[in-house]
């Protein structure tokens, strides 16, 4: 009788069912597509943010730097050869993306103290992709450098000119071959590759820092990177980068609050709708419902056909609304990050159970108007 009941309410009011199953299927669909980009998203905001460079910064466990980037004091250096154990990342707790060696030193340019940095610039583009580099950038042996944007207007220096560097009793004519800008000390810099600077300075083989790009998805996971590479180079001291570092713990923190919010109001919306649907069926078929009373069905039955109504409607949106939902997070992952989002196995059964809640939590008020129903004062037509 059951079954017959609820197939006879589907076919008799197919607009109000076909309301009910459209409802659902947005609301399964968006919750379905913010909830596997929710579990994705912690990677792909990672991918995102290693654009702004390195968010963990390797020294020697003696320097100290200053806020322009420059060794103070007498400091320890790294050996070069110590760097090879950052090829092997098998044993970190995280994704090593890039890493990139750096050498400082004090220089006398045109009658000012300048800070010469040398790098292996391959390197350094992998780790810092945003620095904007106008002209060439130098080659190792061929006595070029690229200068800061600032230090170059500084000193009115262009593409192509020459400078001295002094470093202790050395001498070296560069060329500059470029300017860089980046919004930090590199624009008060002169950059050289790593070996020429090497060279100049009469210290081969010592590195003075490293720029290292990981990822992690676990907001908590960067002290346990910091500690793994610490072990894998004897005598350094890792620390983060606390703007990129902390970005990506805020802007993870931010974007799920928001989808929660956001999925939060479409399940309110949806159940409201939902709700008045079959409230507004309820008041329809109120003769039949006081017909059934009067016969001797009691209030469970008649709440027992809301809810399967509603089951029943459920069932077909869910079999709609939960792969297009999955199809419109690959959608999301394409256009927003440029790559696919990884399938999760936790949506199913949390989409599943949500739309469960939303259609008891829906049929409540309808049930508790349909129970109210006197049967003597409906059949008068009251």
């Amino acid at each position: 009788m059951l079954p017959h009941l609820i197939m006879r309410s589907i076919r008799h009011r197919p607009g109000r069912a076909l309301l009910i199953i459209l409802t659902l299927v947005m609301s399964l669909l968006l919750e379905t597509a913010l909830l596997s980009l929710a579990l994705d998203i912690g990677q792909k905001s990672e991918h995102e943010l290693s654009a702004f460079g390195s968010n963990v910064l390797l020294l020697p466990k003696e320097s100290h730097f200053g806020a322009a980037g420059l060794p103070l004091g007498e400091q320890d250096y790294f050996p070069q050869g110590q760097l090879m154990a950052l090829d092997q990342t098998e044993d970190l707790p995280c994704c090593l993306q890039a890493y990139a060696p750096f050498f400082y030193a004090l220089a006398d340019v045109s009658g000012h103290r300048v800070a010469v940095a040398g790098t292996d610039f391959k390197q350094a583009m992998q780790v810092s992709p945003w620095w904007k580099i106008i002209g060439e950038i130098p080659q190792p042996g061929a006595h070029q450098a690229i200068i800061g944007s600032e230090l170059a207007a500084k000193l009115n220096l262009n593409i192509g000119d020459s400078i001295i560097a002094k470093v202790g009793g050395n001498l070296e004519n560069l060329t500059i071959s470029g300017t860089i800008s980046t919004g930090g000390s590199e624009d008060n810099q002169v950059i050289m590759d790593l070996e020429d600077v090497w060279a100049l300075a009469s210290a081969t083989g010592k590195v003075s820092a490293v720029e290292v790009s990981v990822l992690t998805s676990d907001s908590n996971g960067m002290d346990r990177v910091t500690s793994a590479l610490e072990q894998k180079v004897p005598g350094a001291r890792a620390s983060t980068v606390k703007q990129i570092a902390q970005a990506q713990e805020t802007l993870l923190s931010k974007i799920n609050l928001l989808m929660a919010l956001v999925t939060g109001l479409i399940f309110v919306v949806s159940g409201i709708t939902v709700s008045a649907s079959l409230a507004n069926a309820v008041m329809e078929r109120r003769h039949e419902i006081g017909l059934m009373k009067a016969l001797g069905a009691e209030g469970r039955l008649i709440g027992a056909v809301i809810i399967s109504e509603v089951g029943v409607l459920s069932t077909i949106a869910g079999t709609l609304g939960i792969p297009a939902g999955l199809g419109l997070a690959q959608v999301v992952g394409l256009s927003v990050f440029d790559s696919t989002v990884s399938p999760h196995i936790l949506v199913l059964p949390v989409v599943l159970a949500s739309a469960a809640l939303l259609a008891l939590l829906s049929s409540l008020l309808p049930i508790r108007r349909a129970v109210a129903i006197e049967p003597a004062i409906t059949l008068r037509g009251e």
